[in-house]
């Protein structure tokens, strides 16, 4: 009888959890355009590593897309025994549809620095996934003191969020694709290391392109070179006049306007840090390579033109030092 209820509180709390997930899944998972996910997926997303949990908000791994969820901090919990505690939440995609599978939440142990991941499938995910999940929650969570307690409250505080209208912003209810692919079309300039330019079509992983890396420009090599076709990308397309400020530039103050485009979500380097195409506005400050100087001259926002065109093929440079020159203006790879 005395080992029943010292096992009660546990069991409890795992069903609660249970319920409060599913309930979750089926609000959030069942309005966007979900796909399945199957065991063998679930336990490729648990093996994926994560270099840096503060910068890392949205990249892709073994054929997945991970988005952090509603742009949110990592969630901490100071209990009384020291112990800082904290858990992060991603929104998981295939890479390859963008089709929405479920929630990873990533608890890390402030003393041992360990990281444990759950995987949280969709609401049409295969039973052996749910079952798999269920099985982490139970045989990690009896193990590792307070995680069930954070994991609890931040799925049970999302839940509320989501019941009074603060939950996923997606128009609709539905994410359309190219939110979650940052690109360019295939004719845009990328300034190679030599100073040659070269369309992004034609780049391929291991060339060498120009940077910006801790205020200067620089050489840097291509890892990836991500391409998505068969659909229609919609394009934003910024036009930028110079600037302003008195610089080293042998340029004219009368240079035409320039173009830059990609879709609405591809950040790029401004005078505030990384922003989002889309969210650009007039008067922003965008940072063009000067060759003559070998480094960046300001250029403002002249006006910025949602769904300018659409192209069927969008492509992105993965890059070493995480930046590359797109039609002269610094842009991050993601």
């Amino acid at each position: 009888m005395r080992n029943i209820n010292r096992q009660f509180p546990a069991i409890l709390l795992l069903f609660f959890a249970v319920m409060v997930i599913q309930s979750l899944s089926q609000h959030v998972w069942a309005q966007t355009a979900s796909a399945g996910m199957t065991l063998d997926q679930l336990k490729a997303i648990k093996e994926i590593k994560i270099g840096s949990l503060e910068k890392d908000t949205y990249f892709k791994a073994g054929g997945f897309i991970l988005d952090r969820y509603e742009e949110r901090p990592a969630y901490v919990f100071n209990y009384s025994d020291g112990i800082s505690r904290k858990i992060y939440l991603y929104k998981v995609f295939n890479a390859a549809d963008t089709k929405e599978l479920g929630l990873l939440a990533l608890y890390q142990n402030g003393k041992t620095n360990q990281i444990l991941p759950f995987v949280i499938p969709g609401a049409t995910a295969d039973r052996k996934a749910w079952d798999a999940y269920i099985d982490d929650l139970k045989y990690i969570g009896e193990k590792e003191a307070g995680l069930m307690s954070a994991l609890g409250f931040v799925l049970s505080r999302e839940m509320a969020l989501l019941m009074a209208g603060g939950g996923p912003k997606e128009e609709g209810g539905d994410k359309k694709k190219e939110e979650y692919n940052f690109c360019f079309p295939a004719n845009a300039q990328v300034t190679l290391a030599n100073r040659e330019i070269k369309a992004i079509q034609e780049i391929k992983p291991g060339d060498a392109v120009m940077a910006y890396d801790n205020g200067r420009m620089g050489a840097t090599t291509v890892r990836e070179v991500q391409v998505h076709d068969a659909q229609d990308f919609a394009i934003t397309a910024v036009w930028l006049t110079v600037g302003d400020e008195v610089t080293a530039s042998t340029r004219s103050a009368l240079t035409a306007p320039m173009v830059l485009e990609a879709t609405a979500n591809h950040p790029v380097l401004t005078a505030t840090g990384k922003k989002r195409m889309g969210d650009l506005r007039n008067g922003d400050v965008l940072y063009r390579f000067d060759e003559t100087s070998t480094s960046v001259v300001a250029w403002k926002v002249a006006m910025v033109q949602s769904r300018a065109r659409t192209v069927k093929t969008v492509y992105n440079l993965v890059t070493e030092k995480g930046s590359f020159v797109i039609n002269d203006f610094v842009v991050h790879d993601k």
